[in-house]
């Protein structure tokens, strides 16, 4: 991601990129493709403005602006393809105002009711149950 002030900063899935409480704003994002992905099963979309979002791109590309003082102002992520059948992603997003947005999952839009400007994001790729190995109901 692209943060305010900060320049280009990288994070693992499953940990926060940004700051929460930091009043810096994420200008633009660029999500990697797992080893193992085809980077076409993970694509991701930047809110720009109230139902206003930039196209769809895939897992590498680069979403936003830097250097502009352009915040996001949230963000969308989608599983397709083998990925959808084998994980399940979850996004959680804050703020600068303090609100915060989620967990959701994959195609759902991670955006603050208040339009306010992203400030830090986690994304977490969680591995499905196959049918062998989920639970069995007790009798």
């Amino acid at each position: 991601a692209h943060i305010q002030t900060r320049g280009d900063v990288g994070a693992r899935f499953g940990d926060w990129l940004g700051e929460a409480g930091s009043g810096a704003w994420i200008e633009g994002i660029a999500i990697a493709a797992p080893e193992g992905f085809d980077p076409a099963d993970l694509s991701y979309q930047a809110v720009l403005g109230r139902g206003w979002l930039s196209p769809w791109v895939d897992a590498g590309q680069y979403c936003g602006s830097r250097g502009m003082a352009l915040p996001l102002l949230g963000f969308r992520v989608r599983l397709q393809g083998e990925a959808a059948k084998q994980f399940d992603l979850k996004c959680e997003a804050t703020f600068v105002d303090g609100s915060k947005a989620g967990p959701l999952g994959s195609d759902e839009t991670c955006e603050a009711e208040s339009l306010s400007a992203l400030e830090a994001v986690r994304i977490t790729l969680l591995p499905r149950q196959s049918a062998k190995s989920a639970p069995r109901a007790r009798r």
